[in-house]
């Protein structure tokens, strides 16, 4: 019984809230918020639980760069259409992507921008004169990478805090209550294994919060947390991925995630095409210009630079640029920070001004001179394109009663995707997920009890005395780990080497966690981050070739026969990963 888990937490010493309602929405990104917003818009309680201060963490609110927007036919080339962009998204990844999910994402993403659009997102616009003939509005409009037409809309760079903003505005408006700072812990399932709920840990009070629910919509984003270099906030550390994978959902793609170059600081920013087209000079701690070290010949350094795409891919030849950052960083020739030097002091102020507007405002507001400070770039990650495998248009997992969106969900998004697909996909599908889950809660009760052994048993270990588990160490030998063998370049040695210290927080764990009252709750997020981390070293250990941004050394060619299809990723009763090849129907 319900009653029954929170007198066990209370048994543990710990402070513990109960909360119910209709459905919860974990997360505080842009999907998240869309969710909460379309849950409550069906008449039901929405209560949203967000790790860091609502409208301050997550990819969508700290996404940045000259080109970030979102897809949608509509607003340009009357030749394009939802279908086209479908082609366009199946082209990119065939076979790894679910067909009737992308279908759905192509014929939506209009109807969700025109949403924004009522809620007053002020979407770039451009001069009448400048307006390309036969387009259907004056949008300004972005041609992202593969893409057949400019279809992409943004709102000066920082597209997606513009979406965040507008959006809680209208949920917090309509009755949408926020918990936040208050982050997942686990998943709270019934004797049938439905989703009751969730226990989250709420940071500012130092409370547990055991929420039932009649649905549970999770939104928890990526895992930046993992990487000692990453273009978002670092408290998406894999919590979702790793609470669903123990609890035996299906996940899919998880050797597929996206990087490439960032400036780290003072401020982060991925580096685009539009930075790159500056043919900026890289230099290594020594001074040294090193890119042309690693061009082959016939190719120049200004191709490389002129051709460059985010995110790194092997498809395009600028992946000589990440290839030879990640490489001198490697070498023990970057500098302190673990970065290259990238200056830009001799492009003329008048062609920064016209090529980057969006970068030069926001490096003069960080107190960067691009005339003559050099700047500190890396390979940061940027988000995962696997997740937990979404089974239908509304975002369901497998596991009963959870909907999963955003950068945590999987099935739409594989090897490559077009630019402006990502925001598009949490628009879509939390728009769908929230809808349903309110649906759902309309005709549905809450659940009367909870099964909560595991919980506690897990509770229980955290905080068993374990003078050898540290949770500052594991985490920075996590973080340096997945940085030096799980971005660019990849092989068997490097991939186990990182395996092994994910699993070695694993097995210390086991051990006990060494938690106090204080501090359970950092000891159960490091064995999140461990977990999470293990998923995706394990899933690019499987696929042994080289495809889009998945570079394996030691299997340098594309093998469509052995490996032209995507993996279904489960938990094993051995802990470990079992992977079952999922051949998703090509595009119709």
């Amino acid at each position: 019984m319900s009653n029954n888990f929170v007198e066990e937490l209370n048994r543990l010493g710990l402070t513990v809230e109960e909360l119910n309602t209709d459905v919860v929405v974990v997360g505080g990104g842009g999907a998240a918020s869309r969710a909460a917003l379309s849950a409550r818009l069906t008449g039901v309680d929405v209560l949203i639980l967000a790790k860091a201060p609502l409208g301050t963490g997550g990819s969508t609110v700290h996404g940045a760069s000259e080109i970030m927007s979102m897809g949608a036919s509509g607003f340009g080339a009357t030749a394009d259409s939802p279908d086209v962009h479908y082609r366009d998204t199946m082209a990119a990844a065939s076979g790894f992507i679910d067909r009737d999910l992308v279908r759905v994402l192509a014929e939506d993403a209009p109807k969700r921008i025109g949403d924004l659009i009522a809620y007053g997102v002020a979407f770039d616009r451009m001069k009448v004169e400048k307006v390309t003939p036969g387009n259907a509005t004056d949008y300004k409009l972005i041609q992202s990478d593969f893409g057949s037409y400019a279809r992409a809309l943004g709102v000066s760079g920082k597209t997606g805090k513009a979406f965040v903003t507008a959006l809680n505005e209208q949920a917090v408006k309509l009755g949408v209550k926020v918990r936040a700072p208050a982050g997942l812990v686990d998943l709270l399932l019934d004797a049938q294994g439905h989703a009751a709920g969730v226990l989250a840990f709420d940071a500012s009070t130092h409370t547990w919060l055991v929420v039932h629910a009649k649905s549970v919509v999770l939104g928890t984003g990526g895992a930046h947390g993992l990487f000692s270099q990453q273009v978002s906030t670092s408290e998406m550390t894999g919590d979702g991925q790793a609470v669903l994978y123990r609890a035996g959902a299906e996940l899919v793609n998880m050797e597929f995630h996206q990087f490439g170059p960032a400036l780290v600081h003072p401020y982060v920013q991925l580096f685009s095409k539009s930075c790159f087209v500056l043919h900026p000079r890289m230099t290594n701690s020594q001074g040294h210009e090193f890119l042309p070290d690693y061009l082959p010949e016939g190719v120049s350094k200004n191709e490389v630079m002129d051709e460059k795409v985010f995110p790194f891919t092997v498809s395009n030849v600028s992946r000589y640029i990440d290839i030879s950052i990640a490489s001198e960083i490697a070498a023990g020739r970057g500098n302190a920070r673990g970065t290259i030097n990238f200056s830009l002091a001799h492009v003329p102020p008048e062609k920064l001004e016209a090529t980057i507007p969006n970068t030069m405002r926001w490096m003069k507001a960080n107190g960067i001179d691009p005339q003559k400070d050099s700047m500190d770039v890396g390979i940061a990650f940027q988000c995962m394109n696997g997740g937990v495998r979404m089974v239908d248009a509304d975002a369901r997992s497998t596991i009963p009663g959870v909907h999963v969106i955003g950068e945590l969900a999987g099935g739409v998004r594989g090897p490559d995707r077009p630019g402006g697909n990502s925001l598009a996909e949490g628009q879509v599908f939390g728009h769908r997920a929230g809808h349903a889950a309110g649906l759902a809660a309309r005709g549905g009760s809450v659940s009367p009890s909870v099964v909560g052994d595991a919980v506690i048993g897990r509770l229980q270990l955290a905080l068993t005395p374990n003078p050898a588990f540290d949770v500052s160490s594991s985490v920075q030998r996590l973080q340096t780990a997945m940085q030096q063998h799980a971005l660019v370049e990849k092989n068997e040695a490097g991939l186990n080497e990182a395996l092994n210290v994910a699993f070695g927080i694993e097995a210390s764990f086991a051990q006990g966690g060494g938690a106090t009252l204080a501090t359970l709750h950092k000891v159960l997020t490091i064995q999140n981050m461990a977990t999470t981390a293990s998923i995706i070293l394990e899933a690019c250990l499987e696929r042994r070739e080289t495809r889009s941004g998945h570079l394996r050394t030691d299997y340098m060619q594309r093998d469509d026969a052995t490996y032209g299809h995507a993996f279904v990723q489960k938990r094993a009763k051995d802990g470990r990963s079992k992977f079952t090849p999922l051949k998703y129907p090509a595009a119709d």
